[in-house]
């Protein structure tokens, strides 16, 4: 078994919004402890609770198939695109919205912190 801490940035990946533990958090980095032939990896994710914007290190199992959405999600050359991520119990969800559309058909006031 090959460990190993991966680490992939994107200028373009700089959207990632948490949803944990009935906090929402901006995600500014995550860094994945990769084991080969694993389908749980040990991630930190540096963030900051929206709510009183105290910065955090969450750690988190996130299984394979999670992993592979976050490198392809950096990969995306789309700055408008938000991942979000929603976390329960040990079930991840997530998808993509856009920040432009967001914006659009949101109040602004509400929106106008959220970019990390």
């Amino acid at each position: 078994m090959m460990e190993g801490v991966v680490e992939t940035r994107s200028e373009n990946a700089r959207h990632v919004i948490l949803s944990y533990k009935d906090k929402l958090y901006y995600v500014s980095t995550v860094k994945v402890t990769y084991c080969e032939g694993e389908e749980v990896h040990k991630a930190v994710f540096h963030a900051k609770d929206t709510a009183g914007g105290h910065v955090e290190e969450l750690d988190l199992d996130i299984p394979q198939r999670l992993y592979e959405i976050l490198l392809e999600y950096a990969k995306i050359d789309e700055s408008d695109l938000i991942l979000v991520l929603h976390v329960e119990r040990k079930e991840f969800k997530w998808g993509l919205v856009s920040e432009s559309w967001l914006r659009r058909y949101t109040n602004k006031k509400v929106t106008s912190d959220y970019v990390v």
